[in-house]
């Protein structure tokens, strides 16, 4: 039988589409309950992605509209992948007994979530509720291919994607450092996200640097981002979910956390899979180029690459899919605020 599942997830240049994306790939999973997303009206960037495909979105600007809206469709299920819950929203949640399952949190709210899932978070601590690490981590479809890494000996090509809105535009600071590096023999393709706000700036910059034998690939709205990095000899990203994407393609990174949020995830530094530079770095004081002369080396890819091979990313998806089932099973018999 199908159920009520409610989604609630927020897109801004803020707080970017990782949160989108995220609920994009697991409500795909679900295709024969049916899906209400809510979204708050000044953070509904991404919504067109929902609308895209057919899901149903509802918009609220206060805590009252919301709690309408969840009284009318009566949910099953709630999603919350919206960064940090606080008390008194879960808590708000009570009346309406549901199975509560919530993504990326560490705020005191999430004590009253029947799932937690914190993927890119590391935690040594166990429970029962609270799933830690790159095992809950959830791919898009387009990365969960499985497939042996050619290690070219000379790198032809880099891709550079700091997420859906890039808010501090490490995309342009990036990209003027390799404007000054001499590196022109490589392919540079740059992905700019549906949020991103610099897009002329950038434009101009690739011209000037094409005028002088750089290749420069800009890409926007593609919908096969996979292609891009699965080309690439290495990648410069940001330190957000994108890392498990282009970890599970075997790619070595170097990953800028863009905030303080990203400082946290540690999912690049544990596994040795590239390099971490952190939110606050000076990107300009030599830091990211010594790592891109780094990689380089085929010995420094290799390692990386070998390293990534100790890591499953590919099942994390219908791992946290089993346990939110059967978790539904047995909430039936149970009060979920006993």
């Amino acid at each position: 039988m199908s159920r009520n599942i409610l989604v609630r997830v927020d897109g801004s240049k803020g707080i970017g589409l990782g949160h989108v994306y995220n609920m994009l790939t697991v409500v795909d999973h679900l295709k024969e309950d049916n899906i209400l997303i809510v979204m708050k009206s000044n953070k509904r960037l991404g919504s067109s992605k929902f609308r895209k495909y057919q899901y149903n979105v509802k918009y609220f600007s206060s805590k009252n509209e919301l709690v309408q809206i969840i009284r009318r469709f009566k949910p099953q299920i709630i999603f919350n992948d919206i960064l940090n819950t606080d008390l008194s929203y879960m808590k708000s949640l009570k009346p309406f007994h549901c199975l509560r399952v919530n993504f990326e949190d560490l705020g005191p709210g999430r004590k009253f979530a029947n799932l937690v899932f914190n993927p890119i978070y590391f935690s040594k601590k166990q429970s029962k509720n609270e799933f830690y690490g790159h095992q809950y981590t959830c791919l898009r479809k387009e990365f969960r291919v499985r497939r042996e890494r050619y290690v070219r000996k000379n790198v032809k090509q880099c891709v550079i994607t700091f997420g859906g809105t890039d808010p501090t535009d490490k995309t342009f600071r990036t990209l003027k450092i390799i404007y000054n590096s001499g590196l022109s023999t490589i392919k540079w393709n740059v992905i700019l996200g549906l949020g991103y706000s610099h897009r002329r700036k950038i434009k101009d910059l690739a011209n000037q640097m094409k005028k002088v034998g750089y290749i420069i690939n800009i890409i926007e709205k593609s919908d096969n981002l996979s292609k891009f990095i699965r080309d690439s000899d290495f990648a410069i990203s940001s330190n957000g979910r994108s890392v498990f994407e282009i970890a599970a393609m075997k790619i070595p990174i170097i990953a800028i956390a863009v905030n303080a949020l990203e400082r946290q995830h540690s999912f690049v530094r544990y596994s040795k899979c590239g390099f971490h530079i952190d939110a606050f770095s000076d990107l300009e004081n030599g830091l990211l180029l010594d790592f891109i002369k780094k990689m380089l080396k085929i010995k420094t890819r290799q390692k990386f690459i070998e390293n990534m091979a100790r890591y499953n990313l590919l099942e994390g998806l219908d791992r946290i899919i089993k346990i939110i089932n059967d978790e539904f099973k047995n909430s039936k018999s149970k009060d979920f605020y006993a």
